[in-house]
């Protein structure tokens, strides 16, 4: 059968679905009109429909789907299958887990409050009042070798006269964040002042000096770059590099040639991976080891950094003002222009100093960012204006004479030379630190610390590793806490005995990611004079040959 030449005009539809239409359509338009308010709805979909019907089937399609989401019952939500354990592995998983008290016994760590020695008053730039268990111990004029404060020059007049002069002008304290009215005039001078001094073409303060490596490597670095550091870092570098979110490897300490053989290695596997996007990579150290007061070899770290295209971050809270002929850091120390040779200077106001906060110190690009996104600067209180104008007449001090440098140099280099000259102490200590840190530090040799305490810093890395694995919130080790109530009894005698006030060489465990070595500090000042020196060393002698009950 041929089709028709021409298609009808229209289609016959049967008549019994007209009835059953009109019916429904009936039914339905009197239902609707017997809901209060409907018309108004009848109108707006007539209106809408005739302006645009694409609309009208749009909102027809929300509805019907919006009716049957909520009156279709909700699917259980499966659980994904666990790795499957033995009988055996289970019950080894239950022996190994540790329950945590709701509370921790604060007994056995008590006497670490006792000790801690607080500042009464100062009698002169060296000498200090202290107290100790809430008052129960008192001394007095005492020798003051456990301040930061190297250079001693925050108690000249002429800096006192700027604190006062300062607090009349605009008062004691700032108003609120750096970007919020806290930063005022002297806030800006004092940046320009750092960054004209050290060498760089700008500086950005931040309020506290701890929180300036936290805020800065997050602020440079994301998920997926890479953070090659020293694994002796303080635990301010250690907490900023774990909220950097990127991926961090370590070296051996001052060890450049297994830096070289791990850069190596990154590169190959760079290579290798073929990325999209190549990450940002930095290499991080101390100028001078806040835990061990050794130096790096910053000549080696500048040629790895430009050899395998890394950006150098050195932290110099404790080398700025103490290292190189003028205090000007690491750079000077081995005559290198700092531009050239280290990419981000992080320091601080509250060590030579003798003020408060912190700086970061580099180029202008990376300056800027920081003001916009390091979390430090961007929601942190500025710096009170005293400590500010006081940091800049310091750095007056620094740049009109340089003996007050030279002087701290020769006081470190002394005490460094008489510890390690001394043909008694030689078979008991060992001295980490470098001739020309203005922080000695002293530790036990570890066949001592085997016989006395019968562990090592090796193995108690490895107890450390195993509790943070566990994520104990409090690390307890009972052999470091021998240890550390030991090296408290020679800073009691040197303080009782002979009135000089040194300290141990403290750590947080629960903070600590990294080996950590037990000692003890003592610090230079730079108006010390020579009987007060020769004080220091004969009292820490007797003090250690007296416990060790040689």
């Amino acid at each position: 059968m041929q089709p028709p030449a021409v298609l009808p005009s229209s289609i016959v539809v049967p008549d019994i679905i007209l009835r059953i239409s009109s019916y429904l359509w009936y039914y339905c338009q009197n239902a609707v009109n017997a809901i209060p308010g409907s018309h108004f709805v009848v109108d707006y979909v007539k209106r809408s429909h005739q302006h645009d019907p694409y609309r009208t089937i749009v909102e027809v399609f929300l509805i019907i789907y919006g009716i049957v989401y909520f009156l279709r019952k909700p699917r259980k939500q499966g659980f994904q299958d666990g790795p499957k354990l033995s009988n055996k592995e289970v019950e080894a998983l239950l022996d190994e887990w540790q329950p945590e008290p709701l509370a921790n016994d604060a007994s056995k760590v008590e006497w670490r409050t006792q000790k801690i020695a607080v500042v009464q008053s100062s009698t002169s730039s060296s000498h200090v009042d202290v107290v100790r268990d809430d008052g129960k111990e008192r001394f007095t004029s005492v020798l003051n070798c456990s301040s930061y404060n190297f250079l001693q020059l925050s108690a000249e007049p002429s800096v006192a006269k700027v604190a006062k002069d300062t607090v009349r002008r605009y008062g004691v304290g700032a108003c609120g964040p750096a970007g919020f009215y806290g930063n005022q005039d002297v806030h800006t001078h004092l940046e320009y002042d750092l960054a004209r001094f050290f060498g760089t073409e700008n500086a950005v303060l931040y309020g506290q000096d701890f929180c300036i490596a936290a805020s800065v490597i997050p602020a440079f670095t994301k998920r997926g770059d890479v953070i090659v550091a020293d694994n002796r870092c303080s635990v301010a570098i250690q907490n900023a590099l774990q909220l950097s979110r990127s991926t961090v490897y370590y070296f051996e300490h001052n060890d450049m040639e297994a830096l070289e053989e791990l850069l190596q290695q990154l590169q190959e596997r760079e290579l290798k991976d073929s990325l999209p996007v190549l990450p940002r990579k930095f290499i991080v150290t101390e100028g001078l080891f806040h835990n061990l007061g050794d130096i790096p070899p910053l000549p080696k770290l500048v040629e790895l950094k430009h050899r395998y295209k890394y950006r150098l971050l050195v932290d110099e809270t404790f080398s700025l003002g103490v290292l190189g002929s003028t205090g000007r850091g690491i750079t000077e120390y081995f005559n290198m222009p700092r531009k050239e040779s280290v990419d981000i200077t992080v320091g601080s106001l509250a060590t030579a100093l003798g003020s408060s906060g912190g700086f970061a110190l580099g180029d202008n690009v990376m300056s800027l960012h920081q003001r916009i996104g390091s979390h430090a600067y961007t929601f942190s209180a500025s710096l009170p204006s005293f400590a500010v104008t006081t940091a800049s007449e310091v750095l007056k001090l620094l740049e009109k004479d340089r003996t007050t440098v030279e002087r701290l140099h020769i006081i470190s280099q002394k005490l460094h030379n008489f510890f390690v000259g001394d043909k008694e102490l030689k078979s008991y200590i060992d001295i980490l630190s470098d001739k020309d840190s203005s922080v000695l530090h002293l530790t036990l040799k570890e066949d001592i610390r085997n016989e006395f305490f019968g562990y090592t810093e090796d193995s108690l890395f490895d107890e450390m590793s195993a509790m943070h694995n566990k994520y104990l919130s409090e690390k307890y080790v009972e052999n470091y806490e021998v240890e550390e109530k030991f090296l408290q009894q020679i800073v009691d005698i040197a303080l009782v005995e002979f009135g000089v006030l040194i300290s141990r060489n403290t750590f947080v465990l629960k903070h600590e990611t990294l080996p950590i070595t037990p000692g003890l500090k003592i610090c230079c000042g730079a108006k010390m004079n020579d009987q007060e020196l020769s004080l220091v060393c004969e009292s820490v002698k007797t003090a250690i040959l007296k416990t060790l009950k040689v």
